[in-house]
């Protein structure tokens, strides 16, 4: 049997509204946190009399963590869930509420109705609690005939937690959180307005205008270069190779304001991952890690082998990937990605072997 496990995980936070209130007040606030939980699986799988499959683990920030199970049997289709408490699970102040739908490629719902599941904080089980249970005779008949493609089951767990904002409203934090983003918005200034830049950055063409003192305080690559008589110093002028321009972008965006614009790990993580171990940039090579890991596939599980597998690879990356590998070996052998490996003979490919049997 063919089994396909496939994940996307998106966290939304919110908080209450928050009166105006004295400076020297410190409220409790709910905080909100939602986690939205894509997961795609193969139709194929419930043409299986009985079965059962797991999807990836998928977490609420330090709170807790997740699994759905898909469960098949003569009679029914069922959604379970288990819970694994993290660190900070006492902190929950409320019930923990789960909605839960089937739906197509395209996102269409393929069962009349979502599911809202509301769990007590004590009585939640750390073993398997049943979410969504369908007749499977109705699900298989009419409205699913000629639906053969996969199907995602679409999970959003909300979580609420009390908060003490000790000085929330205090002046003096208000001033440090005002000062704090005044000198973002000025370092993301010099970026793009090219203020006082004193080295050109070649990429593939592009040109990106910097400030050595930046750089060298945020990479001990760029520190090396600069405190040294390089070529590079005397010119002020540096090269650089074998990098997308793209990426570079938002990887220089990263190191002057510690952010990237929207959805550039969703388009390029692999690039600035390797960008980021270049110059030693580990806050950003570990975001670009954990990123990858949540949203490892089939399709795109030797891309990321591939990556771990050079120089200086991402370790915890090389690991998860080198595990679903394990778990998922017939998935990831059905892919054009696998059928070109063999073609091309990939040098990698005896590493991997090494460590699948390590």
């Amino acid at each position: 049997m063919n089994e396909m496990v496939v994940g996307r995980v998106t966290l939304i936070k919110k908080s209450t509204f928050r009166p105006s209130l004295p400076d020297d007040w410190s409220p409790t606030v709910t905080e909100i946190s939602k986690t939205n939980f894509e997961w795609n699986i193969q139709f194929a799988f419930l043409d299986n009399p009985t079965t059962s499959i797991k999807s990836p683990r998928f977490l609420s920030e330090v709170y807790c963590a997740w699994t759905l199970s898909l469960r098949v049997t003569n009679l029914s289709i069922d959604i379970l869930l288990h819970l694994e408490r993290g660190a900070q699970y006492s902190e929950i102040a409320k019930p923990i509420q789960l909605s839960t739908r089937i739906a197509n490629k395209k996102g269409e719902s393929l069962y009349p109705s979502e599911k809202l599941t509301v769990f007590s904080n004590d009585l939640i089980s750390s073993d398997e609690d049943m979410v969504y249970s369908i007749d499977k005779h109705d699900f298989m008949k009419s409205k699913f005939n000629g639906i053969r493609d996969n199907l995602n089951i679409y999970c959003t767990v909300e979580i609420s937690t009390l908060k003490t904002k000790l000085g929330f409203y205090s002046s003096k934090d208000s001033s440090d959180i005002r000062r704090s983003q005044l000198i973002l918005t000025q370092l993301e200034e010099f970026l793009e307005n090219k203020t006082l830049s004193d080295v050109n950055l070649n990429v593939g063409g592009r040109v990106f205008h910097g400030h050595n003192i930046i750089l060298a305080a945020r990479s001990k690559v760029f520190a090396a270069m600069f405190n040294h008589e390089t070529a590079e110093k005397l010119l002020n002028n540096v090269d650089i190779q074998d990098v997308d321009p793209d990426v570079f972008q938002e990887v220089l965006r990263y190191v002057y304001t510690g952010q990237m614009s929207s959805g550039t790990l969703d388009k390029m993580a692999v690039g600035v991952l390797a960008v980021a171990d270049k110059y030693f940039l580990d806050q950003l090579k570990a975001e670009c890690e954990s990123h990858l890991m949540k949203r490892m596939s089939a399709d795109n599980c030797l891309e990321l082998l591939a990556l771990a597998a050079q120089p200086h690879p991402a370790m915890h990356l090389k690991k998860y990937a080198v595990d679903y590998f394990r778990r998922f070996a017939s998935l990831v052998m059905a892919t054009d990605g696998w059928k070109k490996a063999k073609e091309e003979k990939l040098i990698w490919s005896c590493e991997l072997i090494e460590m699948l049997f390590a």
